[in-house]
């Protein structure tokens, strides 16, 4: 048997349009692993992000992001965000000193729309999002 995970061969969110409905259920699981294993030595928001990983998984498989806009509710939900969107290599840094960051943060990634954290404000960002989209003549989605 491999020790190779699904997981470490994502880069980005595009990585997952060509996985099987089987690969991506052993990549959500892989995914929980690795935030029970990192977020017991460095403490976060393991609930939320524990129950989002199929939400994330099947959002980033339609979408087209960086281009698409993925807003969280709250930023305790992105730690399966963070880890397919090239950040894996980095979340053992979660929420340590100089690492990675508990919530989305717009200069930490492309991907990260908005520094969502506690205040629940998604519906009002994807709003303003979708409407200076419509201004400017874009084309994204924003889910």
């Amino acid at each position: 048997m491999s020790d190779a995970r699904i997981l470490d061969a994502i880069d980005s969110p595009a990585d997952l349009k060509i996985l099987t409905n089987e690969e991506l259920a052993i990549l959500a699981r892989e995914i929980r692993e690795e935030i029970v294993r990192v977020t017991s030595c460095t403490g976060g928001h393991v609930a939320s992000s524990l129950g989002a990983v199929e939400i994330i998984l099947a959002a980033q498989s339609l979408l087209d992001c960086p281009h698409d806009k993925l807003v969280f509710d709250v930023g305790h939900q992105a730690y399966a965000h963070k880890m397919i969107t090239g950040r894996l290599a980095q979340f053992e840094t979660l929420r340590t000193y100089g690492g990675l960051s508990g919530f989305p943060k717009p200069d930490e990634s492309p991907y990260d729309v908005h520094p969502s954290g506690h205040a629940s404000d998604s519906l009002s960002v994807a709003l303003g999002l979708a409407k200076a989209r419509d201004l400017n003549g874009g084309t994204e989605k924003i889910v």
